[in-house]
């Protein structure tokens, strides 16, 4: 296996010294800062952590992306069949149509607006996510390091150059499948996923797919858990499974702006029940210091009493959250001093696949009086109607 070589310096930029101009940095050495967890007066710099590529991993996650490979390797060959040219091909029409309606509106929306109403730098927190890391990399593009949570499992794939031709094709039509409620509708589709994943094994194929078109190479990729003082700790592949708490770890680095992000996934129940089997993820959450809390197509699962510790955690340490109605109901912020509250696009019912009592009257009328502010894309259950809200809720202390 080729391997390079990526140094990520882990030091807070504000507080390390300027190399001087005989010390320049290598052309593989990032800075990565990060200073969501020590207190100002604590900083200190980190000594840097030698991070190797593992390149053949990076591979594959293109050949998965359906984009070409930059240079000669094992994935050269297996991208002249005419399965994956054809895959490539509706893979890259999917994009350009999400991207022209959506991805890109949603970047200028962020650039423009989202960007100033928030600290843009903290971590980011996605409960419900599912292997969603793509919209919330495009609204928390400066975000250093993701935290996403769901039910869906993670699990080990083989080289797709190891699979038969058969397989590998089966492979890609499964993937392709998998990926049609994200390119048409945003979200994913439970009972879709539960029926896709058990042929593409599980989140690390979609992961792939939507690091890799967002412009990122996967540097390292890591089978983790959590240790009871809520530190991550590397796990074999095999025995991810005996864990309450499995998970996977990204290093990512952008092909254009050089920038380093850190992502994790969980396959875990956030539940009453799930958090309270699980302290060592709530203690892992705690350590990341404020968060930005993303929700979207949420199942309204926080209006329900048997998900009311995660409401109450996010409600605790969110520095913001930004949510559609399917988030934390909005009778739990409204008369909360803590918590300014701005209202963006329509608010509407929920459709038909929830029942009525999901209706937020409070919110309604919330809607009615004003202030409502533009959101120039579609992003939640209301994507044929387009009519969607969501509340950006901001701590005042």
């Amino acid at each position: 296996m080729k391997r390079t070589f990526l140094a990520v310096a882990v030091a807070v930029a504000a507080c390390t010294p300027p190399r001087p101009p005989e010390m320049p940095l290598p052309a593989d050495r990032l800075a990565q800062a990060d200073t969501a967890i020590l207190p100002r007066d604590s900083l200190m710099s980190a000594p840097d952590v030698i991070v190797p590529k593992d390149t053949a991993l990076d591979q594959m996650a293109r050949f998965i992306a359906g984009l070409p490979q930059l240079d000669s390797n094992a994935y050269s060959r297996l991208q002249a069949d005419s399965y994956w040219i054809d895959f490539r091909k509706s893979m890259d029409e999917s994009w350009e149509t999400m991207h022209e309606t959506r991805l890109k509106k949603i970047s200028q929306w962020q650039d423009s607006v989202f960007s100033h109403t928030h600290v843009a730098t903290l971590p980011v927190f996605y409960p419900f996510s599912g292997p969603d890391f793509l919209h919330a990399y495009y609204l928390y593009p400066d975000a250093p390091e993701y935290v996403l949570a769901a039910l869906e499992p993670v699990t080990e794939i083989p080289p797709l150059d190891t699979l038969s031709v058969v397989d590998r094709d089966k492979f890609l039509d499964s993937l392709g499948r998998s990926l049609r409620d994200i390119f048409h509708k945003s979200y994913f589709i439970t009972t879709h996923m539960k029926k896709d994943l058990k042929i593409i094994k599980g989140v690390l194929p979609p992961l792939y797919f939507f690091m890799e078109r967002a412009g990122f190479e996967v540097v390292t990729r890591e089978f983790i858990t959590v240790d009871s003082a809520g530190a991550a700790v590397p796990m074999e592949a095999r025995k991810l499974h005996w864990q309450k708490t499995p998970g996977v770890k990204f290093v990512l680095r952008h092909r254009e702006s050089q920038a380093v992000k850190t992502v994790y996934y969980f396959s875990i129940s956030i539940s009453n029940q799930g958090l309270k089997e699980r302290p060592e993820f709530l203690r892992f959450l705690q350590q990341r210091g404020s968060y930005n809390t993303f929700v979207k197509s949420a199942s309204y699962l926080m209006h329900l009493s048997s998900f009311a510790d995660i409401r109450q955690m996010l409600l605790q340490q969110s520095a913001s959250i930004f949510q559609d109605d399917t988030g934390i109901p909005y009778r739990w912020v409204k008369h909360d001093t803590a918590w300014q509250v701005r209202l963006y696009g329509e608010y509407t019912r929920p459709v038909k696949d929830f029942s009525e009592d999901k209706h937020q009257k409070d919110l309604d009328s919330a809607y009615r009086a004003g202030p409502r502010l533009p959101l120039p894309f579609s992003l939640g259950y209301h994507w044929g109607s387009n009519k969607q809200n969501y509340q950006l809720l901001t701590r005042t202390y």
